[in-house]
């Protein structure tokens, strides 16, 4: 059955457990018709099993808030007493009410009188089978053990399945490689998921990484379904290494410091009520390690943030475990006992948050309502940069309150990428987000400069790196989202003079018919998807390596001109489609003639069309492999073949004149005649885009495609050269960033920094670092020499790696060009401040032939 058929199967599915009659609940044992755990429950068959207990029982009932790009649906079911389904439009508005700003003595009545909201959410990874499967268990025990009083305290979520398209990529994988019986030798095929592995959704993407950015349709859909809920406990349930045992909270540090303190008191009571149940059972355990509460786009953290007590529950097995696999102590760890710990922990859950219902309202309203009436922090958006929009749009769709100033105003404020205080004057249109609202804390973790760290952590880590041991730094250090989007943006005390408006929706897109020409201006926040309209239609354009100025505007470097000679009759209706479909501006030309640059000047550079190829597959880092895909396929649209690495020698490559290598390790995988192809094909005219990782192929010995140096630790004086790989100072662990950002120059005359109207931070995580080359002109984007680090961490060790090291380069060789990324251009879909450099790669590099 298709994913489609699947969708509807289940929409009609719904339909009919609302109206049918009511029947003994089935176990999923009975319904099945195998024991649980036995083998892998399809995703269409875990929601089947859904639609079977709504159907049975009244007191569970389900909907359908969203679907996967595969066109599976994503479903929400709703567990509680008949008392209080009856009011449950009146529960829900309540326990809004308590973020919202209610009075402390209404609060105490909601807390007094409402059941508290818990979200049990399962299989956001889709290679972490376990939790789809106790999601079963969980449900069918409420409803057939209904006295046990759970049902009138609590108003219960149970999200199924995250990730129906990872989990159906995982299960049907694993169904045709075990064979009648499962091995559980770990060595054993079904044991080792081949690339790109089930954990993540269609396009690759860790939705457990993307809940603050909302990238992914999924993540869209349950953040709005999350609004409408306000739980007041959130639990993400997920699958480690197999020969882990488990974990809950207490987290590890750091934690976000604009959590509440209360919030680790709360961590504790759920952490002991679990440890009791395990410890009754001879289970192992362990808390307070590894997994911390630090990054905001977590399926804890990013609750945490909205009042919630959000927690991620870890069991042993993960993509190795299957169904039965042998653990190094000799036991065998099953799909079963998986399955079995992540129930134990879930029924303890709700048990524990039952008996502290009333405190847990109440926690809700007082974590909201410390930052009303808190210290204030001001955060002042700057309009003009391409991406101020897209910002505000995402902290609108999370509830974050925004205003937009109505007039001028000058304000004392810091300069949030740098310790500068002045005085300026704001325009009007600049956005204003406060700290005093009842999510100032996520206000706070999302636009301030630096997440704060305890000085006791630091100095753990540093002593953890002098001592040659791996870090604790998790993941990344910094997400500044104003410094991800290269929005200008200010901080302060200070009150705001004025009137604030509300954010006004966007201007609607218009079109006047020219007779000349038209141009689209290349700040445009819709530029690069009006770019990709155009290449997918065919219509000729040229792109100005200069500004151009007539009237009373001046358009900067990579405006796009399109005119209608030498364009199909029905250019018009084209533009016309393509503004409105992205959102651009598009200046009608009425004559060649505008005082400066004509349109004909050799400064206007024909666009010729990108013929783009994105390798993938085994070698190639998947998520690296998924940014992109989903960059070209869904951010901005733009033609593009999509080609495996093992087939990359069979490939005629002259059908392309660009190829895309994400991060990924290719050494051993390309052949060397295929090597002497790439060669011959980029000086011919090719553009080879390398990011991270791919560069170490392409500088190898036996391949030098690429000239870049590492950054090697220097030598004494009078020392010989060595032109291997930069030699390592006997170290196991070296001196990493751990995701933190860094200041640029950027080379303001080349074509690949159209769209940036100034320097962008990059983010950069690892330990590569690559020499400037020695033609100026072809370092594109390079790390400050001085001041360099702007956010996160960074030892000096990292930081005499890093400064003034080249971010962008792009070598000629031939009539083509290498270009390299040392990080990835469009981190996680949000840092997209960098993401220009990469599109006009893609886009304009044919048309400027080294």
């Amino acid at each position: 059955m298709t994913a489609r058929r699947l969708a509807v199967t289940g929409a009609l599915l719904l339909w009919a457990a609302a109206a049918g009659a009511q029947q003994a609940i089935p176990t999923p044992d009975e319904f099945l018709g195998y024991s649980l755990g036995s083998r892998f429950t399809p995703h269409h068959r875990i929601l089947d099993y859904f639609g079977e207990l709504a159907r049975s029982s009244e007191l569970i009932t389900l909907h359908t808030f969203g679907e996967t790009y595969e066109g599976r649906p994503l479903v929400l079911a709703t567990i509680t007493s008949p008392e209080n389904r009856a009011s449950l439009d009146t529960i829900r508005a309540g326990v809004a009410s308590l973020a919202d700003g209610v009075d402390a003595a209404r609060a105490g009545e909601i807390a007094r009188t409402s059941p508290a909201i818990v979200w049990l959410a399962f299989g956001v990874h889709g290679n972490e089978s376990s939790s789809a499967e106790a999601a079963m268990l969980v449900a069918s025990t409420l409803l057939r053990e209904p006295s046990s009083g759970l049902l009138e305290g609590l108003v219960i979520l149970i999200d199924p399945l995250q990730n129906p398209d990872g989990r159906e990529r995982y299960v049907e994988w694993f169904r045709r490689t075990r064979g009648r019986v499962p091995d559980p030798n770990p060595d054993s095929f079904e044991h080792t998921e081949p690339w790109p592995g089930g954990r993540f959704n269609h396009y690759l993407i860790d939705m457990n990484r993307d809940w603050s950015w909302m990238s992914q349709r999924e993540s869209r859909a349950r953040v709005a379904e999350y609004r409408g809920w306000n739980p007041q406990v959130f639990v993400d349930f997920h699958e480690m290494g197999y020969q882990s045992s488990y974990f809950f909270p207490p987290d590890a540090k750091p934690i976000n410091a604009n959590l509440p303190e209360e919030v680790e008191k709360w961590l504790e009571l759920f952490g002991r009520a679990n440890a009791e149940e395990f410890s009754r059972r001879g289970w192992p355990f362990f808390v307070a390690e590894r997994f911390d509460l630090f990054y905001p786009g977590y399926g804890d953290s990013w609750p945490s943030l909205r009042g919630a007590i959000g927690m991620t529950y870890e069991v042993a097995g993960h993509g190795r475990g299957g169904l039965v696999v042998q653990r190094d102590d000799g036991t065998r760890l099953t799909l079963a006992d998986r399955i079995d710990r992540h129930f134990t922990t879930a029924m303890a859950t709700l048990r524990t948050a039952a008996e502290h219902r009333q405190a847990l309202l109440q926690y809700t309203y007082g974590s909201m309502r410390v930052h009303l009436d808190g210290a204030r922090n001001t955060f002042l958006l700057l309009p003009g940069s391409p991406n101020f929009r897209a910002l505000l749009d995402m902290l609108v769709r999370q509830g974050v309150r925004v205003g937009v100033t109505t007039a001028p105003a000058t304000i004392r404020a810091t300069r949030l990428d740098r310790e500068a205080v002045e005085s300026r004057t704001f325009p009007a249109g600049t956005a204003v987000v406060t700290t005093r609202q009842p999510l100032g804390g996520l206000v706070q973790t999302l636009l301030e400069r630096n997440p704060t760290m305890s000085k006791a952590f630091l100095d753990e880590q540093r002593l953890k790196t002098e001592a040659d041991e791996p870090d604790d730094f998790y993941d990344l250090t910094t997400w500044s989202l104003p410094l991800a989007m290269n929005v200008e943006a200010y901080v302060t005390q200070a009150a705001i003079p004025g009137q604030l408006a509300p954010v006004p929706p966007p201007e609607p897109a218009s079109f006047q018919p020219a007779s000349y020409g038209y141009l689209v201006g290349g700040n445009d926040p819709g530029v690069y998807r009006f770019a990709g309209r155009l290449v997918r239609g065919g219509t000729r354009f040229s792109v100005a390596h200069g500004e151009l100025s007539f009237g009373d505007r001046t358009h900067p470097r990579g405006s796009i001109v399109i005119l209608k000679a030498g364009n199909p009759d029905d250019l018009d209706r084209t533009l016309e489609e393509a503004a409105l479909a992205t959102g651009v501006r598009v200046v009608p030309l009425e004559s060649g003639w505008i005082g400066g640059t004509t349109f004909g000047s050799e400064r206007l550079r024909f666009v010729r069309e990108p013929r783009i190829a994105l390798i993938g597959g085994p070698g190639t880092s998947p998520t690296s492999y998924g940014m992109l895909w989903y960059t070209l396929d869904i951010d901005t649209p733009l033609p593009h073949s999509r080609i495996s690495l093992e087939a990359l020698g069979g490939t005629d490559l002259s059908k392309y004149n660009v190829l895309i290598l994400p991060n990924g390790s290719y050494a051993d995988r390309i052949r060397k005649r295929d090597v002497d192809r790439l060669k011959a094909w980029i000086s011919g005219g090719g553009t080879l885009v390398a990011v991270k990782g791919a560069s170490a192929f392409l500088r190898s010995k036996d391949v030098e495609i690429s000239k870049l140096k590492p950054w090697a630790v220097p030598r004494p004086e009078g020392s010989e050269e060595d032109e291997a790989e930069p030699q390592s100072d006997q170290r196991y662990n070296e001196y990493r960033v751990p995701g933190s950002a860094f200041r640029t120059t950027m080379n303001d005359r080349s074509h690949f920094t159209y769209g940036i109207p100034r320097a962008p931070a990059v983010l950069i995580e690892g330990t590569a670092a690559y020499l400037p080359v020695s033609h100026r002109v072809d370092n594109i984007v390079t790390v400050a020499q001085e001041d360099a680090l702007v956010s996160g961490v960074a030892w000096p060790e990292s930081l005499e790696r890093v400064a003034g090291s080249a971010y962008l380069v792009a070598e000629p060789m031939g009539r083509g060009s290498v270009v390299t990324f040392a990080d990835e251009p469009h981190y996680r879909l949000f840092w997209r401040g960098t993401l220009p450099l990469f599109l006009n790669a893609v886009i304009y590099s044919p048309s400027f032939p080294r």
